[in-house]
């Protein structure tokens, strides 16, 4: 993915180079936060429309062509300088904006201050997207509220930091460039402060702004045009002297498992079929959710971050789990066709990419039971009544006390469980709950609900209950659910094979 070119549909003819004149202030469109990018060439103007995790990828004044985003040229006369950024001469300074053939109202918002005998301008946004979220879960995370405990927990030791991840972080995001961004954020008061208070500006204002309350000073190497004594930064290409205040970083993560290679034969693979035109690259499209797996780490290398130590991380290991490495006759083999089409929105929305539904199902590795469940969605995610399915792991919640049915008959293994979304084409939403059996008669459950939105509390309550109710669905605490608008449904399991597994599933959604 690194080396494949990155998308967006082209309003140019081809080979034309287009200035980016202009990127937007970010909206809300229906579930996603967009943005428009305005692009100039020949004297004419163009708007697109964008994901808002597109932004890493672009940079006022530089040139792109033929639609491909992950490259641009600088416009003659930039060159790159070193500046540090003190954080008692800072202003912020904003202004109405006329889009060179546009009619479309706009706000300047930038930084000003004095560095070298020079006044520099550092446009706003790009403060957001090279230093404080330069990857697109931090980006995302700019619109909410005191939402980092959804996605980790922090302990903190003397000289060292553990991060708890939750499920709903992305397991991509514990690769060692965004571990280190994130530790820098959370460890230094005043970057994570800026960080946190965006939030409410925007919740209560729709204004993506901040006031320049840095304590420490921030060196960059950025590109820049000077005209008059001024120069405009125009991309960030170098965030430098980062400083993390801990020598020792541990992290711990549900799919971080201690894979064993064993030379059994794989009982399933899965395979996406490349069509002839692959090799031109993704396309993205605004009207697909979900994002592509690697975008980040393309994004990232355009984008270099020093730190003046670097602390060690250690990665915990939940359990194992065994890596079959090879095929042989018995194994079932499933296709799918890449489509090329993907989005940088944030994961979470719905999917509508299909490629990339079937790539998030096969990301998850699981066992035995778990992993069958996982392949019947795969068929099931084929039927013309299925619009998208969405589905994560993660271990069973502790209950009161010690309670054995948290680990698997060994005592040590830790019993996981897969909740998957299913939206069906008539716009309804049933969430599924399976548990991990060993030959247990333990249903699966299939809800669904009117008004609900927010079913983590939900699978949270029923998973305690069934731990401390030693692996038993109870009828009272089926009976709590149900009094609050849930419907149930208990689906009993089969030894039939995955499609007719899943022909019976689907069954029970219609």
């Amino acid at each position: 993915m690194s080396k494949q070119q990155v998308k967006i549909v082209w309003p140019f003819v081809k080979g034309e180079k287009a200035e980016l004149i202009w990127i937007g202030e970010p909206f809300r469109q229906e579930s996603k936060i967009m943005i428009h990018a305005y692009f100039r060439v020949h004297g004419r103007t163009e708007k697109i429309l964008m994901d808002w995790g597109t932004l890493p990828c672009l940079a006022i004044q530089h040139f792109y062509s033929d639609g491909t985003i992950t490259t641009s040229h600088p416009p003659q006369g930039a060159r790159e300088v070193d500046i540090t950024i003190y954080p008692n001469g800072v202003k912020y300074y904003e202004r109405p904006w006329n889009i060179r053939g546009s009619d479309d109202s706009a706000t300047s918002r930038s930084f000003v201050f004095s560095y070298d005998g020079k006044n520099i301008i550092l446009p706003v946004i790009e403060v957001l997207r090279s230093i404080l979220a330069p990857n697109v879960f931090l980006l995302y995370r700019l619109f909410e509220s005191n939402s980092f405990p959804q996605y980790f927990t922090e302990t903190y030791e003397p000289n060292k930091i553990h991060l708890s991840f939750s499920s709903q972080y992305e397991l991509k995001y514990t690769k060692t460039t965004f571990i280190y961004q994130l530790a820098w954020l959370l460890t230094n008061s005043d970057i994570r402060q800026v960080y946190e208070n965006i939030a409410f500006t925007w919740l209560q204002e729709k204004t993506l702004k901040f006031e320049w309350d840095f304590t420490q000073p921030i060196t960059i190497i950025a590109r820049v045009k000077e005209k008059n004594n001024t120069c405009t930064v125009l991309q960030v290409v170098n965030v430098k002297n980062k400083y993390i205040p801990y020598e020792h970083i541990s992290i711990s993560h549900p799919e971080i498992l201690d894979r064993e290679k064993s030379n059994e034969a794989k009982k399933f693979t899965y395979r996406l079929l490349k069509k002839k035109d692959d090799e031109d690259g993704l396309t993205l499209d605004e009207q697909a959710g979900g994002s592509t797996e690697d975008f980040d780490l393309l994004q990232m290398n355009q984008l270099k971050h020093e730190y003046t130590s670097v602390p060690k991380i250690k990665r915990i290991k939940s359990s194992s789990s065994k890596q079959r490495t090879r095929e042989d006759e018995n194994t079932k083999k499933y296709f799918g066709e890449n489509n090329s089409i993907r989005s940088t929105a944030d994961t979470g929305g719905q999917k509508l990419a299909r490629g990339l539904e079937h790539q998030m199902l096969h990301e998850i590795q699981a066992q035995g039971e778990l992993q069958d469940f996982i392949n019947v969605l795969k068929i099931l995610e084929q039927y013309p009544q299925i619009k998208a399915i969405r589905a994560f792991m993660d271990v069973l919640p502790d209950g009161l006390g010690e309670r054995r049915f948290t680990k698997l008959s060994d005592g040590i293994t830790k019993r996981r469980y897969v909740t998957a979304e299913v939206y069906m084409v008539n716009g309804k939403l049933f969430n599924i709950l399976e548990v991990e059996r060993e030959n247990r008669s333990l249903s699966m459950l299939i809800l669904s609900a009117t008004f609900i939105h927010e079913w983590k509390p939900m699978y949270n309550r029923l998973l305690v209950n069934l731990v401390n109710n030693s692996g038993t669905w109870t009828s009272k605490s089926l009976r709590d659910s149900q009094n609050e608008g849930v419907n149930i449904i208990k689906a009993k399991h089969s030894k039939n094979s995955i499609h007719h597994k899943a022909e019976i599933l689907l069954s029970k959604l219609l």
